[in-house]
């Protein structure tokens, strides 16, 4: 017990006046990954992501965009904004309410369209316009997709003010998925509005099916 007391008193602690507390300045250099600048700036990849309301801090940066650096803190959250593989791979067939279409970004893959929507991979290949051989392969950006949807189900829908977060945060709170916020709104991604008020997009919630017998439409 003695050496446990030391050894806890010997770890090392966060002394918050010597933090750095302003806000920064980055500008994206090519070959640039959202880990290599959290590495670079020594600030968590999320807080980087909320503070420049990412739509998916997983979205490859463009070489020259310019990302705002949160103050420094000393529990830098490197994970919460992230989506990750479920371990029991409990995803739906369908998306619940829509909406029909996916608009593809750089670095998007049918398996990273699916984990956002939290659908199998097998559902999105199948509705996939053309057929997908190979769900890691990228797919050509701005490329609309087809999304199977549960029939019947519904979301509702409304404007909603980003001020700080991501959309993993929004469809955690609000009862969506990552990839349905993104498909009302397949413009948006982070860089122009992030020193402005916040950007207001369209906010699918309460995402739901409307029955216990559900088909899958496409």
């Amino acid at each position: 017990m003695p050496f446990l007391a030391s050894a806890a008193t010997a770890a090392p602690t966060c002394n918050r006046s010597h933090l750095n507390s302003t806000v920064g300045l980055y500008t994206v250099q090519e070959g640039d990954t959202m880990a290599s600048v959290s590495n670079s700036v020594n600030r968590g990849i999320c807080d980087i992501a909320r503070l420049n309301r990412m739509a998916d801090a997983m979205i490859p940066f463009l070489t020259g965009e310019q990302l705002l650096i949160p103050p420094e803190t000393c529990t830098p959250d490197n994970s919460t904004c992230l989506l990750f593989p479920s371990h029991n791979d409990n995803y739906a067939d369908c998306v619940s309410g829509g909406p029909h279409t996916y608009y593809t970004v750089k670095g998007d893959t049918i398996r990273t369209i699916a984990l956002r929507l939290n659908i199998t991979v097998d559902a999105l290949s199948a509705t996939a316009q053309g057929g997908v051989s190979d769900p890691d392969a990228l797919v050509q950006v701005n490329n609309e997709l087809k999304v199977p949807q549960c029939s019947p189900s519904a979301c509702e829908v409304e404007p909603y003010q980003l001020i700080y977060g991501t959309y993993k945060d929004l469809a955690d709170k609000f009862g969506s998925t990552v990839g349905q916020i993104m498909a009302f709104n397949p413009t948006y991604n982070h860089s122009d509005v992030a020193r402005g008020e916040g950007a207001v997009i369209t906010l699918p919630k309460n995402c739901r099916n409307l029955g216990d017998n559900v088909t899958v439409i496409s």
